[in-house]
């Protein structure tokens, strides 16, 4: 028999991205359960919110107070032309796709909104969001509660229409605020001499303003790889200095882009690596990821940041040990994150809902110790710490896969084995062939089987690949060189 609303357990869904409206849905379907997406910008959406004007509103409660920079609290991390490095069908939930027709291997940020914009409005979960609203505070409301020991939470919001701030009583909190907001960098020594533009790619905006003009990209991952192919289109030369142990990791790249060593030390006028290497610029562009900061969380939560890298207590990456009614939804990185994070936001609720039973504190905590230990022992950098595998995100769908089969929802993701073949073969190409991988194209023949076009590239052909889920739920790939099909 269901609860009625007044039985139900009370959730707080910290943002209104892809992770908080994926779990807002599954709360609501729940029969325990009821929720509220608390969402600052005006519109739901995440980083897929974007209007051309970086910023937004936010409290002042949760900004730096620094006048000099912009403050990352109220600044988008979404630019001009932003195109996915991730094909749209790993980029959906189960049971809401795209519209196949004329759909771009890699969409459009605007194609994504939309696609947010749709689901939300499918499901019915507007009258549980609560735009224009800051979350401020959050702690526990019983903060000498022994650890282990589940408790509801107090949070304070901020109305930023109203200027108001009011106060709840939630009975868990799931925190879908994302991973991309707070700019991180190490010093380099003599940045601060440096008489062109140096920035966070954070604050980055559009290729056009770098039209004509030498750029270095300091860093290697997915904003440096998409910086360079925007800027290979408006900028004279494009250098892209990492320190990737692996060399020139995004191996063929536009004409007037190439990767070097990284950078030891800036100057007036440019930088010098490692190596010695003199390379003059007009700009530099810090593609060095993020810091992971909550500032609503109040110290009595007993959350604590590693380095700004890594939060210790987190089982399976998302229950707090400490007090397991709080929850974060997609810390995980390099994946294919709709996918995982409703995977993770579904592990979460089942918790909440007491289907899924929690090994107790002491084993919890034990099995993160000695997952700690081993990425010790491999000499990880933090950075990796919450990434499953440490090749480029391949190892983390079969993950969750396997996570959503130990909390029985594992026939929603039966085609699981293909779509982590797609992964690997199209994320992929983003190393070693950065310059054709977004001329790949992806077609849906049927439920069961796609098609993968592969871009011709360093004189070879173009490659049909298929993928075909069989009966017993085994994959058969199939693959033949063609004539280019992707002119």
């Amino acid at each position: 028999m269901a609860e009625s609303a007044s039985q139900k357990k009370n959730v707080c869904i910290v943002g209104g991205g892809p992770s908080g409206i994926v779990s807002l849905k599954r709360i609501l379907e729940t029969s325990s359960l009821t929720g509220k997406i608390i969402e600052q910008k005006s519109d739901i959406g995440g980083i897929w919110n974007y209007n051309r004007d970086k910023k937004f509103t936010a409290s002042t409660r949760n900004m730096s107070g620094d006048t000099v920079s912009p403050d990352p609290e109220n600044t988008t991390t979404m630019y001009d032309d932003l195109r996915t490095n991730i094909p749209y069908p790993l980029m959906a939930f189960v049971d809401h796709k795209y519209q196949e027709e004329n759909m771009s291997t890699y969409p459009a940020q605007s194609k994504v909104f939309e696609y947010l914009q749709s689901y939300a409005k499918r499901f019915n979960l507007w009258p549980n969001i609560q735009l224009n609203t800051s979350i401020v505070d959050i702690r526990p409301d019983n903060p000498s509660a022994p650890e282990g020991q589940a408790g509801k939470w107090i949070v304070e919001t901020h109305d930023l229409k109203t200027d108001t701030f009011s106060t709840d009583i939630y009975d868990a909190v799931l925190i879908c605020a994302g991973k991309h907001s707070y700019p991180y960098q190490s010093p380099i020594e003599g940045q601060e001499t440096f008489k062109g533009s140096i920035f966070h790619t954070k604050y980055y905006k559009s290729a056009q303003d770098f039209k004509g003009k030498q750029v270095v990209l300091i860093g290697f991952g997915l904003s440096s790889a998409d910086l360079t192919l925007q800027l290979a289109e408006t900028a004279e030369k494009v250098t892209v200095c990492h320190k990737s142990p692996f060399g020139a990791n995004f191996g063929l790249v536009p004409m007037n882009c190439r990767e070097t060593n990284e950078v030891k030390r800036i100057t007036e006028n440019g930088v010098i690596t490692l190596d010695d290497e003199v390379i003059p610029c007009d700009a530099i562009i810090l593609c060095t990821g993020y810091a992971v900061k909550y500032p609503f969380l109040h110290e009595s939560c007993g959350i604590s940041v590693v380095k700004e890298k890594y939060i210790p207590h987190l089982y399976n990456m998302s229950i707090f040990t400490k007090r397991p009614t709080l929850c974060f939804v997609n810390v995980c990185y390099r994946s294919a994150e709709f996918i995982t994070a409703e995977i993770q936001a579904r592990y979460a609720i089942s918790c909440l809902e007491g289907k899924t039973k929690l090994p107790t504190y002491e084993e919890m905590e034990a099995a993160l110790k000695e997952d700690e230990a081993e990425k010790e022992r491999k000499d990880l950098p933090l950075t990796l710490w919450f990434q499953v595998g440490e090749s480029f995100g391949t190892e983390a769908l079969p993950h969750f896969f396997k996570l959503a089969e130990k909390i029985g929802i594992g026939e929603d993701y039966k085609n699981g084995p293909l779509l982590t073949q797609m992964y690997i073969l199209l994320v992929g190409r983003l190393v070693g062939h950065l310059a054709v991988y977004r001329q790949d194209k992806v077609r849906k023949i049927n439920e069961n089987t796609w098609e993968l076009i592969m871009a011709p590239s360093s004189g070879k052909k173009a490659e049909r690949i298929m993928l075909t889920m069989n009966p017993d739920n085994t994959l058969t790939t199939t693959k033949e060189e063609i004539e280019d099909e992707t002119k």
